[in-house]
Order: C-alpha cells, then sequence, then structure tokens
C-alpha cells in the first residue's frame, strides 16, 4: 500500500482530481470517512442527486429497450454508457471540456 492509500485513509483527498464535479467528490469524500458515525449510509449515497441521476437514466434506458425489443442489457451498470452520460448525472454542459483519459 503506497503514500497515496495511506493519505486516503488519513481523509486526505488532495490528491483527487474532481474539481470538475463538487458534488461526486463530495460523496466520495463522505463514503471514505474513516469514522464510521461520519460515513454516509447507503440510504444517502441512493439519495445523493448524482446515482439519483444515474438511477434515472439506466431506467430510462431500461424502458426504452423494454419497448423496442432490444437487448435490457443496455440498461446495466455493466453496459456502455453514451456519450452525455457523464454530463448527465454529474449535471453539467462538457462541450468544451476533454474528458478524454
Amino acid at each position: 500500500r503506497g503514500d497515496g492509500w495511506h493519505r486516503l485513509r488519513q481523509e486526505n483527498f488532495s490528491q483527487m482530481d474532481l474539481d470538475g464535479s463538487p458534488e461526486l467528490f463530495a460523496l466520495i469524500k463522505s463514503m471514505m470517512r474513516t469514522d464510521p458515525a461520519r460515513r454516509v449510509d447507503v440510504h444517502g449515497v441512493c439519495a445523493h442527486t448524482v446515482v439519483s441521476r444515474a438511477c434515472a437514466a439506466m431506467e430510462r434506458t431500461y424502458e426504452e429497450a423494454k419497448r423496442d425489443g432490444t437487448s435490457m442489457f443496455a440498461a446495466s451498470p455493466l453496459a456502455g454508457v453514451s456519450n452525455t452520460f457523464l454530463e448527465e448525472i454529474l449535471g453539467r454542459d462538457y462541450d468544451d471540456m476533454d474528458l478524454s483519459l
């Protein structure tokens, strides 16, 4: 376990670069709290706006697949996502950003 892992275990998130999504960064930080009393529970994760948007997008994909008679796998978290999925769940417009890795 390297230095980065140890920093995360001490709630030092300085190495994480999620400036483009403060909502997602806040969720990740709340999930990684070392004190269980301060850590978000599963209900809090599911209710989070980013997770809610992702679930809504998957539900729409599922309904479209059911309606069109195509594979339900498209609505699975294991399936590929559209080019706009990230901006949709983060509630952002990334037309001017380079999201390539």
